[in-house]
């Protein structure tokens, strides 16, 4: 049976909630701790949809690992914390995440096309973080919290 989207926002509008709950926090200090106002973060709380930048942003805010959020709506049963080990793979915390974006692009293009010039490969990695950025994957500097 499919997941529907309400189904799935649903699960995680109860997940949050038990995740904030475990933080010792109010819904305000969830809110002020993602960038969020209020009525953004109860959206999200109530299981209303929300732009996907809001949850890359709770994500940060909570600890959790990158699409942590969408893989329960998708369908997923647990909230996945940033440093946590799934089927063998560690997720990377969004600290430093960009480093890690740059090196794994390097080291991709390195392993199949080892004759691209180094200029190429940094303006190739330097596009992928713009679409991570675009995608609310990765933070604009802006967005950046100081914690």
């Amino acid at each position: 049976m499919t997941t529907t989207d309400h189904d799935g926002r649903q699960r995680l509008a109860r997940l949050l909630a038990q995740h904030r709950t475990k933080l010792g926090w109010h819904k305000t200090q969830a809110a002020d701790t993602a960038g969020l106002t209020i009525t953004t973060y109860s959206r999200v709380e109530k299981g209303l949809s929300v732009r996907d930048v809001t949850y890359t942003q709770i994500e940060r805010a909570f600890g959790l690992a990158p699409g942590a959020c969408m893989a329960v709506i998708e369908g997923g049963i647990e909230l996945q914390q940033a440093g946590d080990d799934v089927e063998g793979v560690r997720i990377a915390a969004v600290a430093g995440l960009e480093d890690s974006v740059r090196q794994s692009v390097q080291h991709a293009l390195i392993a199949t096309l080892p004759e691209v010039p180094a200029g190429k490969m940094q303006q190739l990695s330097e596009g992928v973080l713009a679409e991570l950025r675009r995608r609310g994957i990765i933070p604009t500097a802006g967005e950046e919290s100081s914690s």
